[in-house]
């Protein structure tokens, strides 16, 4: 028993060690590509492409845990035509952490400050990726004049935990997570690739720094704070949100759903009510990760963020989104 304890303990060590030296490496091999910009105590990283020539600009809000590499694609096809952010939130890829609690309103305010800081203004169409879709609802409500118009990509619900049919899964995935946090500081995720369906389909470098910061401790550390904040501050906080009125709305769902698909269809079916200006789409071959990640896939959320800023020119979403799905010019 002494002599299993020691070769634990001794493995767990080395794992550690071996963890800091590939860390160090990685902080050499992918600096930041992008500014980082003061957001209140502390830096925010946002990668900004296209120039601004006088419509909205795009800000794009990754799922939990993941960050702006993730929206490359997107990213790419929109950058020749209008000024795309993609950032990072707090504590995630290259920001800095933030000390204040990881509810979405909280992270909305940062994303304004870092905006503001770096001389971005607005009006903003911000498109959120699963968790990412609690954020920029936030940050519509908090900064309404400034929200042109919102895309919610496979974006979660504020009820999805309190409505899944396994009870308590947000605590079990709050477990998941503190798990993960403890067999990254002993270097798992570097011999183990637990992070490959968030990434394929992306370019060999945006895959090699997703997986450089998903093997970092804190980046579950910090999924699990925003976990932690969903029930008690985020799902509160968006249900006393004001109407969205006619704001134009794009949802973008997936038809792949390998757990809970009756439940998050139903959840989903619930999003464009949000608006009366709105508007829904199913990818029949999507999943939730190849919905970003894929190529074409991408092209599809691409053009829903187009038919949003079409819409805040005063056309329907509907209307909009119809014509860019008849005369595709990104595909």
């Amino acid at each position: 028993m002494a002599w299993t304890f020691i070769g634990l303990a001794a493995a767990g060590l080395a794992g550690s060690a071996a963890q800091r030296a590939a860390a160090q490496r990685d902080e050499r091999r992918f600096p930041a590509p992008g500014r980082m910009v003061e957001a209140g105590g502390f830096r925010m990283h946002l990668e900004v492409r296209g120039e601004h020539l006088g419509g909205p600009t795009i800000v794009l809000e990754a799922g939990l845990g993941s960050f702006s590499p993730n929206w490359h694609w997107v990213q790419q096809a929109l950058a020749d035509r209008l000024r795309v952010v993609a950032y990072d939130r707090a504590g995630l890829g290259w920001s800095d952490p933030s000390p204040a609690p990881r509810d979405a309103a909280t992270m909305a305010a940062e994303l304004h400050t870092a905006l503001h800081a770096a001389d971005i203004e607005g009006p903003y169409v911000l498109a959120g990726h699963s968790f990412g879709g609690l954020v920029v609802r936030a940050f519509a409500e908090l900064y309404r004049p400034e929200t042109a118009g919102l895309v919610l990509v496979d974006a979660s619900h504020p009820d999805q935990w309190a409505r899944w049919p396994v009870p308590s899964a947000d605590r079990i995935q709050l477990i998941s997570l503190r798990i993960s946090a403890a067999a990254a500081r002993v270097g798992l995720f570097r011999i183990v690739d637990a992070f490959g369906a968030v990434s394929a389909g992306l370019p060999e470098r945006q895959v090699a720094e997703l997986n450089a910061r998903f093997a970092l401790p804190s980046t579950s550390d910090v999924e699990a704070a925003e976990m932690r904040a969903w029930e008690p501050i985020t799902r509160p906080f968006l249900h006393r949100a004001s109407a969205l009125g006619d704001l134009p709305l794009a949802v973008i769902g997936v038809g792949v759903q390998p757990m809970g698909a009756q439940t998050l269809d139903a959840l989903q079916e619930e999003l464009p009510g949000l608006s009366m200006n709105s508007a829904r789409r199913v990818i029949a071959d999507a999943t939730h990760e190849s919905l970003i990640a894929d190529r074409e896939h991408a092209s599809r959320v691409a053009e829903a963020i187009l038919a949003v800023v079409d819409a805040a020119g005063g056309e329907s979403v509907e209307t909009a989104w119809t014509a860019r799905e008849t005369h595709p010019a990104i595909r």
